[in-house]
């Protein structure tokens, strides 16, 4: 399905909840140390902000940044819009022994419902929206739950490659590294056996992933589909102008390393 630009075809529409239920059973059958990996974000983010700091861990998904956050000794409040993803989290908090209220909120409402509440909101999936106007709604609504002087932390930009090329670049390398027709993982608990396959297509400045399920019990084979789109259209220099126009003043930079993967990568801040 290695569609031509612009052209693309959705399987399915993206459900997080499906997604979410999915990613519990790989992660029951295969329990890689996800927070290892990320790490390395939280730890720098704690030198950049020491003492008492509240936090908005929006992505909270399952848990895996909210707890390192906490363990660093943020005061932290996660959310997400998906109850599958919030009630994995919740186990996961309450297995390390901590406090972290959870919240079912969108991002373009916790503006609205928390206004000037937190000091930090940490954002690893800044990127992920495709839709500028909807992109823009949430800006400005992490900027109005924002005490003054607060900052947004996202990545995925990279103010070493400040160009407005630089995100097709890395859609050209991803295309090229990529297989566009792959099985991603295949995992079994003796009675259930899930196979995820990834269909790729690409756009202008996306890739859609095509997420293909065969969830067999027994005889009984069941097909779920959703797509989750890779969008590279916010670089360094179309994310840091949208950041202004959402009210945004003083956007910085720092390179840190992910010692668990051996490379460097961006923790970007945005600041009221």
């Amino acid at each position: 399905m290695r569609g031509l630009s612009g052209r693309t075809s959705v399987l399915g529409e993206l459900n997080w909840d499906t997604y979410w239920r999915f990613e519990t059973f790989r992660r029951a059958c295969d329990p890689l140390d996800f927070r290892r990996w990320k790490r390395d974000s939280q730890r720098a983010l704690r030198r950049l902000h020491p003492g008492d700091v509240k936090l908005l861990d929006s992505t909270t998904g399952m848990g895996d940044h909210t707890v390192n956050l906490a363990e660093l000794g943020f005061r932290v409040t996660g959310c997400d819009g998906s109850e599958v993803a919030r009630e994995y989290a919740a186990n996961v908090i309450q297995d390390a022994g901590l406090d972290v209220p959870l919240l079912d909120l969108r991002w373009e409402n916790i503006g609205e419902i928390a206004p000037e509440r937190f000091d930090l909101i940490f954002n690893d999936a800044l990127h992920w929206t495709y839709d500028e106007e909807e992109l823009l709604s949430a800006l400005r609504s992490f900027r109005r739950a924002l005490v003054p002087g607060g900052a947004l932390v996202f990545f995925f930009a990279d103010a070493r490659e400040p160009d407005p090329k630089a995100g097709l670049r890395l859609l050209e390398w991803d295309w090229e590294h990529l297989a566009a027709e792959r099985v991603e993982w295949d995992h079994t608990d003796g009675e259930r056996r899930v196979t995820l396959t990834i269909l790729a297509e690409r756009g202008e400045d996306f890739i859609d992933e095509h997420h293909l399920f065969h969830d067999r019990r027994g005889d009984q084979v069941e097909l779920h589909t959703l797509t989750m789109r890779r969008v590279y259209r916010w670089d360094w220099a179309a994310l840091t102008e949208l950041l202004r126009r959402a009210g945004f003043r003083d956007i910085q930079s720092e390179v840190c390393k992910n010692e668990a993967k051996g490379y460097t990568f961006a923790l970007n801040r945005a600041f009221t």
